[in-house]
């Protein structure tokens, strides 16, 4: 008879393909233990398991895995079942803890997959058999500023201000004010990292400026899908810091640097989501390009 051994992953889109490793990482794993035949925690076991996700603090999620398995009694059929039930009672614990991190780009998504082993004959390892293994890949988030208050946010009037004077390149004449939309640079989830297919709005944007010389600008670099009530930016993946949406105005200053603008034309800065736009969430996830003089 064999027992079966349940794999589920629970992955953050956005927190893969590292361009250079978070010093901080860490990873652990945690076992819950059920009873003989069951697939609901005792009352002991879940409030140590919630005990255990409080003592982690503050953390970024990036990757979490879980392992459900059974001893070698019943059916195989049975035990397949009942690994995966485990492995759900656990996984709905910790998908609420990740939807508690209001500060991270990105949807989860869930990966399921199931090995057979072979079955062990003692009883002391049937008792050990019968949980469910955490896997977790995190970094703990030291740079969480609540300074900036809910009421300081822009106002609604302030924000439809703002998309009034939202302009394209080829909506001339530019002035002083109007905000170019590039509506075409795609992000990787969590990263300042453009996406390959952001090449043709990146050239079109450094014609437009190579072309207007003696324009002076600010690059506003913006993010989706967090909690404004509790954070002003997104958690960047490749620091640990709770500034995002800067390190993508940033990502943009450097390229045009390094293709011959002068930096005493342009700043940059980081808004977080205080100015979302209507439509999909997604769409937030930019950077667009304030006129300071023509």
């Amino acid at each position: 008879m064999n027992k079966f051994h349940l794999l589920l992953c629970f992955i953050f889109i956005g927190f893969i393909n590292y361009a250079q490793p978070l010093k901080q990482i860490k990873t652990e794993k945690y076992s819950v233990y059920f009873d003989f035949d069951k697939s609901v925690l005792t009352v002991d076991e879940n409030q140590k398991l919630h005990n255990y996700i409080d003592n982690l603090g503050n953390i970024v999620l990036l990757s979490m895995a879980l392992e459900g398995f059974c001893d070698d009694r019943g059916s195989v059929d049975y035990n397949r079942t009942l690994s995966e039930k485990r492995a759900k009672t656990v996984e709905k614990i910790l998908i609420e803890m990740a939807s508690k991190q209001k500060n991270v780009e990105g949807k989860g998504k869930i990966e399921l997959r199931i090995v057979d082993v072979d079955a062990f004959e003692l009883e002391s390892k049937r008792l050990l058999n019968r949980r469910v293994d955490i896997y977790l890949e995190y970094f703990v988030n030291d740079y969480i500023n609540l300074d900036k208050p809910k009421d300081s946010l822009p106002t609604d009037v302030e924000i439809n201000e703002r998309v009034v004077k939202m302009k394209n390149f080829e909506d001339e004449p530019l002035k002083a004010g109007d905000i170019i939309r590039l509506d075409q640079l795609f992000f990787e989830g969590g990263r300042a990292v453009l996406l390959k297919k952001s090449e043709k709005q990146l050239s079109k944007m450094l014609k437009q400026i190579q072309d207007h010389p003696t324009m002076k600008f600010e690059i506003q670099g913006h993010v989706c899908c967090i909690d404004t009530d509790y954070f002003r930016d997104a958690v960047d993946e490749d620091t640990g810091i709770n500034n995002l949406s800067e390190s993508r105005a940033k990502a943009i200053f450097e390229y045009l640097i390094a293709n011959g603008i002068a930096k005493e034309r342009m700043t940059y800065k980081g808004y977080g989501r205080d100015f979302p736009l209507k439509g999909k969430e997604k769409n937030n996830k930019r950077v667009e390009i304030l006129l300071l003089d023509i």
